[in-house]
């Protein structure tokens, strides 16, 4: 092996994002990174605009305690909706009871109701005020009663 077949290698490790602490890669790059992120490089750029730390300088925030009753409201639900699943996976449709064999009666029929919609024709103002117009009841137009209407009005001369 001569000196020249040697090829040094500096093995350093990445450098940290200077916004969030994070390694960032240089790979495939001539000039090393600063930042893991382009988001990363704008908010360091804007705390430093403001005079704010870093993130990765920033103290960590601590989990607030939850009060035992929001704990205990929170478990309670979860047993609720537990129980209320098991229930549901494990009952069965019952079939409504047979009737006795010495009552053979008929349950009676419920009454039907019968509801007419009327269409907007039949309805008996709108039909008169369509009929002014010339409209027959079955949406066609009435030429006869239209051009007397026209005429009424002083509408449109005919040619």
């Amino acid at each position: 092996m001569d000196a020249e077949d040697v090829r040094l290698v500096r093995v350093v490790p990445d450098p940290e994002c200077v916004w969030c602490g994070e390694p960032v890669s240089q790979l495939g790059t001539r000039t090393p990174r600063k930042f893991c992120k382009r988001s990363h490089r704008q908010r360091a750029l804007e705390a430093r605009r403001l005079g704010l730390p870093m993130k990765k300088d920033r103290p960590q925030k601590e989990a607030e305690p939850r009060p035992a009753a929001l704990v205990r409201a929170e478990e309670d639900r979860q047993a609720a909706l537990f129980l209320a699943d098991a229930v549901l996976r494990a009952s069965v449709d019952v079939p409504p009871p047979a009737p006795a064999a010495d009552d053979e009666r008929p349950l009676p029929a419920e009454p039907r109701v019968e509801r007419r919609v009327l269409p907007l024709w039949e309805d008996e103002e709108v039909g008169e005020r369509l009929a002014a117009y010339g409209i027959g009841p079955d949406g066609s137009p009435d030429w006869e009663k239209r051009l007397e209407y026209w005429e009424s009005k002083g509408g449109p001369a005919a040619d």
